[in-house]
């Protein structure tokens, strides 16, 4: 998506405000009008947005040392309609995203980021997801084929274990409130890592573990050897976090969000990155 330049940007945003100027002096208000033209004359505000790298294809440094992937194309396409902003786009890890967000070093934060009590305290997130996180249930090929999690319950499947910040306990947690005499158990351990868990199928230790299909996609062959992959059996919304004091921001981005996915930008630019469309499951 080709972006428009800082010059542009402003001459539209000049331009809608001689407009506004010119609709609210028709209706003889005059101080607001004077408003409108004092706003009109300031820059192109510059937003700052932070992706954590090391995340291919969802955020991650490309060649040049620029943020790329999904995450980073979709907050393209939304510059591209906010002719008020400017997107500049940093590479930051995880920890320094979070803190500089809430702090306000940087306005918005992206990195397949799922919605959380926490979350919701500590920054804006809009009503509108940005994408979907499928998830898929990974599994020893050699092993009878792993469907859905009535399969895991009705085989007393050993299930590897997942972190509690991570969206796996939402997925786990809708199928046993929707399934009260077929619940799945999965133990939750913040030191899991994913490398770990697809050797521990590989070997037989566990049955079978759950995961991003995005993020075992980013695996190399050797990883992935003799493991098989379900359909997708859930997916989990993701999200941009705000600053808490953006409010007129968080305002735009969620009304950018909606228009992008109803006319069919977001799937595009996920069949692009991903060979698919993750709306396909919304």
């Amino acid at each position: 998506m080709k972006k428009n330049s800082k010059n542009l940007k402003r001459t539209v945003a000049l331009a809608y405000a001689a407009i506004l100027t010119i609709g609210l002096t028709a209706c003889g208000n005059d101080s607001t009008a004077s408003n409108a033209n004092a706003n009109g004359d300031q820059d192109v505000r510059t937003i700052t947005v932070c992706a954590a790298p090391g995340f291919f294809p969802i955020t991650y440094a490309d060649d040049d040392g620029n943020a790329a992937g999904y995450d980073v194309e979709v907050f393209k396409a939304i510059d591209e309609l906010l002719p008020q902003y400017e997107f500049k786009f940093e590479l930051a890890d995880k920890e320094t995203l979070n803190v500089g967000v809430q702090t306000g070093t940087y306005q918005v934060g992206i990195n397949m980021l799922f919605r959380n009590a926490e979350r919701e305290e500590t920054y804006l997130i809009p009503e509108h997801n940005m994408g979907n996180a499928t998830i898929g249930l990974i599994y020893n090929a050699s092993a009878e084929p792993i469907t859905s999690f009535q399969d895991v319950y009705d085989r007393g499947l050993k299930i590897y274990p997942t972190t509690p910040a991570g969206g796996i306990p939402q997925v786990v947690n809708r199928w046993n409130e929707a399934h009260p005499d077929a619940q799945v158990e999965i133990e939750l351990d913040s030191s899991m890592n994913t490398a770990d868990a697809l050797a521990a199928v590989q070997t037989g230790e566990y049955d079978l573990t759950i995961n991003i299909l995005q993020v075992y996609n980013m695996y190399s062959e050797e990883a992935r050897a003799g493991l098989a992959v379900s359909d997708p059996v859930d997916i989990i919304h993701t999200y941009p976090i705000i600053n808490k004091n953006e409010t007129e921001l968080y305002e735009a981005i969620d009304k950018c969000l909606a228009q992008l996915y109803e006319d069919g930008t977001l799937s595009k630019i996920s069949k692009e990155i991903f060979g698919f469309d993750v709306f396909e499951l919304q």
